[in-house]
């Protein structure tokens, strides 16, 4: 769907945030573009939990009905490839430049959805079971790991919080720390109490097959037998688009946004795992219907002013 005149919104993502908020603002009969560049933060699980009526669906499933959800109203469209930028434009909108040669699309509006991504430690084997044996968070994969031997691989200022989460779901914790004297008295006192057992050496490797975890083996000291890991994973946005527009970022990673999910740039909205510290499907896709109605109210604002301004008397 080319055209001649900006689109309302440009969503830049097409996660649970970004497809929502495309749903909403279609519902509204808002021309909308969608651009993703197809790279979700959780492909390579298998499901998703935790967001009710979807519980257990695989995201390859729930992005694919989402999008069919979105194409049903006329007045969208999706980009399938990335957004090399966004800018300004002299009438007070956005210019967005797409990759590979495929020309500029204007926006009245732009909603950034392209979310975060976990910066893993360097583990040898890691990346053939995240997802599938290593996790980041309890609430979505603790459930099916439960009463079974799980492990901890943090910084000792992490890896007893994280423990004490897992620990709702299993009484068989192993704590992998690098520096054991780190851990405060208060939680020595736990992990004796828990009878977690703390293993005081980096974790090098994890040996498995068809990415499920098999044993760990730390860098002094025999392998230890597991199930699943729980890594404790620094994040950082996906896209620097953001930054590169001036969006406000955050100390901890994230762009600043108010309660009507503006950002810092006037006109600029974003929405999802990259504007908050919860990150699970069902926050970034209600993340996306809030903004989705706040942009919706403020171009509406902007309608009405005209018209008024159009129909008043000389």
């Amino acid at each position: 769907m080319e055209r001649d005149r900006p689109y309302d919104v440009v969503v830049i993502g097409a996660g649970a945030a970004g497809l929502n908020a495309a749903l909403v603002l279609a519902r509204a009969r808002r021309a909308v573009r969608v651009c993703d560049d197809g790279t979700p933060r959780n492909a390579s699980a298998a499901e998703m939990h935790g967001f009710v009526g979807l519980d257990g669906t695989s995201p390859a499933e729930f992005l694919a009905r989402a999008r069919a959800d979105v194409l049903r109203y006329p007045t969208v469209a999706i980009h399938d490839g990335r957004v090399d930028g966004v800018r300004r434009d002299a009438a007070g909108g956005f210019r967005i430049e797409l990759a590979s040669g495929a020309g500029e699309i204007a926006a009245r509006r732009v909603l950034i959805a392209t979310g975060m991504t976990d910066v893993l430690p360097q583990i040898d084997g890691l990346e053939a079971c995240w997802g599938r044996s290593v996790f980041v968070c309890p609430y979505c994969e603790g459930w099916e790991v439960r009463d079974r031997h799980l492990a901890v691989w943090a910084p000792a200022g992490d890896a007893v919080g994280l423990a004490q989460e897992l620990y709702q779901w299993s009484r068989d914790v192993t704590v992998f720390v690098d520096d054991s004297a780190r851990i405060t008295s208060e939680g020595r006192r736990w992990l004796a109490a828990a009878r977690v057992r703390v293993v005081n050496a980096a974790l090098v490797r994890i040996a498995g097959r068809a990415g499920r975890i098999e044993t760990l083996e730390p860098s002094s000291g025999d392998p230890i037998a597991c199930d699943a890991l729980f890594v404790s994973a620094n994040l950082r946005q996906s896209s620097d688009l953001p930054e590169r527009l001036g969006c406000e970022i955050t100390a901890g990673g994230s762009i600043r946004v108010d309660d009507c999910n503006r950002t810092s740039v006037r006109g600029a909205y974003a929405a999802g795992d990259a504007v908050t510290r919860y990150h699970q499907v069902a926050l970034a896709a209600a993340s996306g219907v809030a903004a989705a109605i706040a942009i919706n109210d403020d171009l509406t604002c902007d309608d009405a002013a005209k018209l008024a301004s159009a129909e008043a008397p000389d």
